[in-house]
């Protein structure tokens, strides 16, 4: 074997393995629509791997396999901002991506975003004592 086709070889093992180690760390794909249910808020990360924005949910959920207590958001801009910091129920589909800094995560694609009316604390009755 010549050292052109040990080099061609070497490469195309390491390209195949990177792929199947990647692959692996995406977990088990999420199908269909998700809904999340949480706090709508800015986020900022280095290297801009983040949409600038997340979901902090209200009970940690998991996504192909793994739990997270925070979704990113990727969606309509105008439309997030107008519903920065308030509670929100988010549906769409579920979305790998990796990164440098953060590897492999999972990212809300939304397909429609609402704000959460505020459930009214009942009152107690009132008592003769």
């Amino acid at each position: 074997m010549s050292k052109q086709t040990f080099r061609l070889a070497l490469t195309l093992s390491l390209a195949v393995l990177g792929m199947a180690v990647r692959a692996a760390a995406q977990g088990t794909p999420v199908v269909g629509s998700v809904e999340v249910t949480g706090k709508l808020t800015r986020v900022m990360a280095i290297g801009a791997e983040t949409s600038g924005w997340e979901i902090q949910l209200e009970s940690e959920q998991a996504f192909g396999g793994k739990p997270v207590k925070s979704i990113g958001v990727v969606g309509n801009g105008k439309k997030l901002e107008k519903l920065e910091n308030k509670k929100v129920t988010a549906s769409g589909t579920i979305v790998h991506r990796s990164g440098v800094e953060t590897g492999d995560r999972v990212t809300l694609q939304v397909e429609k975003i609402k704000q959460r009316k505020e459930e009214k604390p009942k009152s107690e009755p009132k008592s003769n004592y």
